[in-house]
């Protein structure tokens, strides 16, 4: 997952490092960048990934089986991976899961701000703290317990 920023005057490689808490030298082999930024330019930030470990595929594993054992569900991990139901997984294939005490929400059309906070039992303050929020369909909303 990434983000868009534009460089703002007085940023450079070091404060965006420690802004997004992304290793400097990621960023820099991410954006193509030669050592320095330019305000106005437009950079890909790798997402923190602090909501999730990464799940090695073993032989005979299945989506269902590993969302039961990290308390979600196949859709859910199915949709944080960029997976559709027919996919099939393989071993050594890295995916997404869910770390302990996070809670996920995949945004419906219908959805509010009040009705997400509510379903995570969390206050509207919070969840536009923990995301960039937009309420589009397929949007995934993180709340930390």
């Amino acid at each position: 997952m990434y983000k868009v920023y534009q460089v703002l005057m007085g940023d450079t490689i070091d404060t965006l490092s420690d802004k997004f808490n992304i290793d400097p030298n990621e960023l820099i082999k991410v954006n193509g960048l030669t050592g320095e930024v330019i305000a106005g330019q437009l950079i890909v930030v790798p997402n923190n990934n602090s909501y999730f470990n990464t799940y090695i595929v073993k032989k005979g594993d299945n989506i269902y089986e590993i969302a039961r054992r990290y308390n979600t569900t196949e859709e859910y991990l199915l949709k944080i991976n960029g997976l559709n139901k027919d996919d099939y997984i393989y071993p050594n294939e890295e995916i997404l899961v869910p770390k302990d005490n996070i809670s996920i929400y995949i945004t419906d059309s219908n959805d509010t701000l009040n009705k997400v906070a509510t379903m995570l039992n969390t206050n509207p303050s919070r969840l536009i703290e923990e995301n960039e929020i937009y309420l589009l369909p397929d949007q995934l909303i993180i709340k930390t317990k």
